[in-house]
C-alpha cells in the first residue's frame, strides 16, 4: 500500500510541474523487466527523433515507471518511447507491428502505457559485433529480395544495392525461392530485420508483418505486398497542385529511402504546381511537405487536418501522375493550416476581401506576425497592404494570399 501511495504522490508532483509554461512531464508505465527508458520525438535539436541524443534517457521511478521533463516541448509535439538509446528498441503494439499513430502529449497529458518493445535493452550486456548469414524462402514468382535492418539503420531497399540485395541460391520444388546475404552488426543482441521483393519499401513483407531478430537466421516470407519485376521499370513524373502561396516542396519516399535529409526539392511549373520525376522505377510510395525539416511536420494534410496517407504510384499505370495538396499541417512560414479555406477571396486596390465570414478572421504577413483580426459575419476588407504575401485565417480555416 505504501508504494502505491508513493508512487500516487510521484505522479502528483509530475502533473503539478506540467503547469509551467516552459515545461511538460512525460510518464510512462512500461514492460516488466524494462532496465531503461528514453523519448524522442519532433523535440529540438539535439533530441529530434533520436533516441540515443543528450537528454533522451528518462528517470527511473520504480521498475516499471519512467518519467521525465522537457523545458522545450509543446502539446502538439509527436514521440515514441525506446528501452534502449536506438530505434532497435522502439515500442511496439501488442502484435509487435508499428504503433498506428506517434503519441502526442495531448492525446493523454503525457502520461502513456508502452505495451510491448521491439527488444529489451540491457546496459550490462557488451554488443556482440559479428558478421550474420541469413537465409530467406520467399513466394513462388519472386524475381529479387532484398534485406534492411537495424545493421544499417534500417536504410531501406534504396540503399547500395551491394549492401542489401541477396544473392538467389536456389528454387526448391514447390517453386519457393531461396536467397542468402551475409551482413556485418556491430551488435548482434539487437539485430532485427526485414524483406522486401523489390528497392522501394512498398514491395515489403505483407506476411509475417513483424520484424525477424537474431539468431533466428533461416525464416521464411510467405506472401509480398507486390512482386518486383526489373524488367518492368521506368519514368514517373508526378505533378502536384499545392495551396495558394506555397513557395516550395519537397518529396518524400521509398525511391529515396524515407530521409528527409535526402528529401527531393520539387520544380515549381509556371502555373504554380510543382514536379518531381523518378526514373528507372517499377513505383514508389510518397509524402509532400512545405519544408525539408526533420521535425517531419510540414507534411499535407486534408481539409479537417488529418495527415493524408503515403500515396502509391505505379508503372507504368502512373507513369504521368498529379496530385493535389488542399493543406499544409504547418507552413513554412511557421502557420499551422489544419484546414484550406475555401471561401470565395480576391485582391482589390491592394486590400484583401474575403465572402463568407461566420466568426472570426485574422490576417497575418508572412513572417507570421498578426496585423488585421475582427469577430465578424459578412465579407471583410483588410486595410490598404503593401506588396507581399499575407496568411488569411478565417473561422479556423487558412489560405495565403499575395498582393501585387
Amino acid at each position: 500500500m505504501k508504494r502505491i501511495f508513493t508512487f500516487a504522490i510521484a505522479l502528483m508532483s509530475m502533473f503539478a510541474m506540467q503547469q509551467k509554461a516552459s515545461a511538460l512531464v512525460y510518464t510512462a508505465t512500461v514492460p516488466v523487466g524494462t532496465f531503461e527508458c528514453y523519448i524522442a520525438g519532433n523535440f529540438p535539436a539535439p533530441m529530434n527523433w533520436a533516441p540515443s541524443a543528450a537528454g533522451a534517457k528518462m528517470t527511473k521511478v520504480d521498475a516499471t515507471h519512467f518519467t521525465i521533463e522537457l523545458t522545450a516541448a509543446d502539446a502538439t509535439m509527436e514521440y515514441k518511447y525506446c528501452s534502449g538509446p536506438d530505434w532497435a528498441y522502439v515500442e511496439k503494439d501488442i502484435d509487435g507491428k508499428e504503433l498506428a499513430a506517434n503519441r502526442k502529449f495531448a492525446d493523454g497529458n503525457g502520461v502513456d502505457v508502452v505495451i510491448k518493445w521491439a527488444a529489451i535493452y540491457d546496459p550490462t550486456v557488451l554488443p556482440l559485433p559479428m558478421n550474420v548469414t541469413i537465409d530467406v524462402i520467399t513466394p513462388p514468382g519472386t524475381i529479387e529480395c532484398y534485406i534492411v535492418g537495424t545493421f544499417n539503420k534500417w536504410a531501406g531497399p534504396t540503399a547500395p544495392a551491394d549492401s542489401v540485395k541477396m544473392v538467389k541460391l536456389a528454387t526448391n520444388p514447390d517453386g519457393t525461392v531461396v536467397f542468402e546475404k551475409t551482413v556485418f552488426t556491430d551488435d548482434a543482441n539487437k539485430l532485427a530485420y526485414h524483406f522486401c521483393s523489390g528497392p522501394d519499401w512498398s514491395y515489403e513483407q505483407k506476411t509475417p508483418t513483424g520484424d525477424y531478430k537474431y539468431p533466428e537466421v533461416a525464416p521464411t516470407v510467405t506472401e509480398w505486398k507486390k512482386i518486383f519485376d526489373p524488367t518492368k521499370v521506368g519514368t514517373i513524373v508526378v505533378t502536384a497542385t499545392v495551396p495558394a502561396g506555397t513557395l516550395e516542396v519537397w518529396a518524400v519516399g521509398g525511391f529515396q529511402g524515407w530521409s528527409m535529409d535526402n528529401a527531393v526539392a520539387c520544380t515549381k511549373n509556371l502555373n504554380g504546381t510543382f514536379t518531381f520525376t523518378v526514373n528507372n522505377t517499377g513505383g514508389f510510395e510518397y509524402k509532400l511537405f512545405n519544408k525539408k525539416d526533420n521535425s517531419w511536420g510540414y507534411n499535407a494534410v486534408d481539409a479537417l487536418g488529418v495527415d493524408v496517407p503515403n500515396t502509391l504510384v505505379e508503372y507504368p499505370a502512373n507513369a504521368v501522375s498529379t496530385t493535389t495538396v488542399v493543406a499544409w499541417k504547418k507552413s513554412a512560414d511557421g502557420i499551422n493550416e489544419v484546414k484550406a479555406a475555401t471561401n470565395v477571396m480576391k485582391v482589390e486596390n491592394s486590400t484583401i476581401i474575403v465572402e463568407g465570414v461566420k466568426s472570426q478572421i485574422s490576417l497575418f504577413d508572412i513572417a507570421g506576425r498578426r496585423i488585421q483580426s475582427e469577430n465578424m459575419n459578412g465579407t471583410f476588407t483588410s486595410n490598404t497592404l503593401k506588396a507581399g504575401m499575407y496568411i488569411v485565417r478565417v473561422d479556423g480555416a487558412t489560405r495565403k494570399m499575395g498582393v501585387k
